[in-house]
């Protein structure tokens, strides 16, 4: 057998091995680390004001009746 090829195969397993070891132990930092924020930050003194572009405009022939109906013969 190719002592290179078998020696270059060796090196790149534990290459990838290496890798996957930072890589798992970078992760198990950034899950132990305390977090200071959980999501987006939102402004809740803000106020917020609806526009007429914003509110949707609601066509009463395409909505369901409350009313039930009686169409079985």
């Amino acid at each position: 057998m190719n002592r290179k090829a078998t020696f270059a195969k060796r090196q790149r397993e534990t290459d990838l091995k290496d890798k996957a070891r930072q890589k798992a132990e970078r992760k198990a930092q950034r899950q132990n680390a305390p977090r200071t924020t959980k999501g987006p930050q939102i402004a809740w003194d803000e106020q917020v004001q609806a526009t007429d572009s914003d509110t949707p405009v609601v066509d009463p022939a395409n909505q369901p009746s409350l009313v039930p109906r009686d169409d079985t013969p």
